[in-house]
């Protein structure tokens, strides 16, 4: 029988290690680095534009990806099916902020603006707010009654 405590807990640690290994990277190059000035006028500074640009297309990609294969999920008729599933698609929408993130904190430690630390900043605060819960599962999963108390059973 599938331990759904077991595979909550499982998608919640990875998601704090996940966002964990931002964080500190964001520390490291931040004490690395000793740098912190704003600059919002850089001259010939390519990544004052991709940087914000790759983390708002990521926000939107990972939502776009997330949603696709939650319709793949979706459309199976088992509780194993679909968390079978599930967990793939939110290592993806999850690797794609995180990809988000880390490329405007390496952006940072290449030229020191501290802007490229506040974009890596927010991405990290929405990765937090998709921190997994059973409710979210449930709601993404579109879990009928029949399932919610497999679920649930399982729980116990």
């Amino acid at each position: 029988m599938l331990d759904s405590k077991t595979y909550l807990r499982a998608n919640s640690m990875l998601h704090f290690a996940l966002l964990a290994g931002q964080i500190m990277l964001a520390i490291v190059f931040i004490a690395l680095t000793g740098k912190t000035d704003i600059i919002l006028n850089p001259e010939g500074d390519i990544f004052f534009i991709l940087v914000p640009a790759f983390a708002l297309i990521a926000v939107f990609v990972s939502g776009f990806m997330f949603k696709k294969l939650l319709e793949q999920a979706n459309s199976k008729t088992t509780l194993a099916e679909k968390l079978s599933l599930y967990r793939p698609a939110l290592l993806v929408r999850f690797a794609i902020l995180e990809g988000a993130s880390l490329f405007g904190l390496v952006a940072y430690f290449l030229n020191a603006n501290l802007f490229y630390v506040f974009v890596s900043a927010f991405v990290m605060i929405y990765f937090f707010t998709l921190r997994p819960t059973k409710e979210k599962l449930e709601m993404d999963l579109q879990l009928d009654y029949k399932l919610k108390e497999e679920f649930e059973r399982s729980l116990r």
